[in-house]
């Protein structure tokens, strides 16, 4: 008897509080507005004229994912591969988009730190996040860098430029948001 009570006191506390909940959803907009390979599917339309509200979708299964599946787990862990998962057959099935530059793995992450937090009711993760202006689209900030180095970027026959460049888009920006968990 007391092993069932401690299995649903440990299933209890994988479920978010209506704050974590909120504090999660808020991570999952931020976070996702941050993820360059989602902002460039929603702004290029890969997903046809509706691929805002598609990307809405995901954001919405993310967190149904983190709420529901919890409590249907019980005193389970939450498996990072099932997120991962959903992230890649919904930027596939919804945009066309087969996203290999580890973008996905970094969000996912960044996910699953923010679940844990929340579910610890340590909500700094989520005002670190909103504080420094992290929120902002990728393709802007992506933008206002480009336009610190004026033509020189659009220079093709520049060779000191290696075809091994970082092709992690994603990674600088969503390293920095990993960097506020780790101060």
């Amino acid at each position: 008897m007391a092993s069932s009570s401690r299995t649903a006191d440990v299933a209890a506390s994988r479920v978010l509080s209506e704050k974590g909940a909120a504090a999660m959803a808020e991570c999952v907009g931020l976070l996702f507005g941050k993820w360059t390979a989602l902002q460039l599917a929603v702004q290029n339309q890969w997903g046809g004229h509706d691929s805002q509200a598609k990307a809405d979708r995901l954001a919405s299964s993310v967190l149904s994912w983190f709420t529901r599946a919890a409590a249907a787990r019980g005193a389970g862990a939450l498996d990072p591969d099932e997120l991962e998962d959903l992230l890649y057959v919904t930027m596939d099935e919804s945009f066309n988009a087969d996203i290999d530059d580890g973008g996905v793995e970094e969000v996912t992450k960044n996910l699953m730190i923010m679940y844990t937090r929340c579910l610890r009711q340590d909500y700094s993760y989520t005002d670190k996040l909103r504080k420094t202006g992290l929120a902002g689209s990728a393709i802007t900030q992506s933008k206002q860098v480009l336009r610190g180095y004026g033509s020189s970027c659009y220079d093709y026959d520049n060779d000191d430029d290696d075809d091994d460049d970082d092709d992690n888009d994603d990674g600088a920006g969503l390293m920095e948001i990993e960097a506020l968990h780790n101060p």
